[in-house]
């Protein structure tokens, strides 16, 4: 019976490694091509008060307010080679009704501290990349208002639209 035992046990042994056996698989990952823009959610605000307005002479050039230093930040990420760009919109400031009260180029904007451009309601490039970005890219964004004298009072505000676009 001892004998028998051990001869079950033994047996028992050899089995042990089948029952922990492995299988192989190839294992794949598909990363697609990517394009991506975030952006705070935010409101471009231009604050102005009896202290600064009126000015001296006109047009005026006043700076955004808000976000936090007039500055708003784009993060940009591409994983793709070739020429991609960023491009912005930036709406006529109307008023309840609908009535444009400032037409979007006389919204200034520059990038980077580069030199100011006006805006514009159809899109346009402000910046253009080659290849990848080697993760988040940031790139700054300052906006100022030039005002004639004409504006009515009232409160000013403005949403703009950044969007990106990878060339074929």
């Amino acid at each position: 019976m001892r004998r028998s035992l051990f001869y079950l046990l033994g047996g028992l042994l050899l089995l042990v490694p089948l029952g922990h056996a492995q299988a192989t698989w190839v294992v794949q990952t598909v990363i697609p091509g990517v394009i991506s823009v975030r952006t705070p959610t935010t409101t471009i605000a231009f604050q102005l008060d009896l202290g600064s307005y009126p000015p001296p002479a006109f047009p005026a050039r006043y700076p955004a307010t808000s976000p936090k230093g007039g500055v708003l930040p784009v993060g940009v990420f591409v994983n793709q080679t070739g020429v991609w760009n960023l491009l912005l919109e930036i709406p006529d400031l109307l008023d309840e009704r609908g009535n444009r009260l400032i037409p979007s180029d006389r919204i200034l904007f520059r990038v980077n501290q580069g030199p100011w451009l006006r805006g514009s309601s159809a899109p346009q490039v402000f910046y253009t990349g080659v290849g990848k970005t080697q993760g988040w890219r940031e790139i700054r964004l300052e906006f100022a208002l030039e005002l004639t004298g004409r504006e009515p009072p009232g409160r000013y505000a403005v949403n703009v639209a950044v969007s990106a676009v990878r060339e074929p």
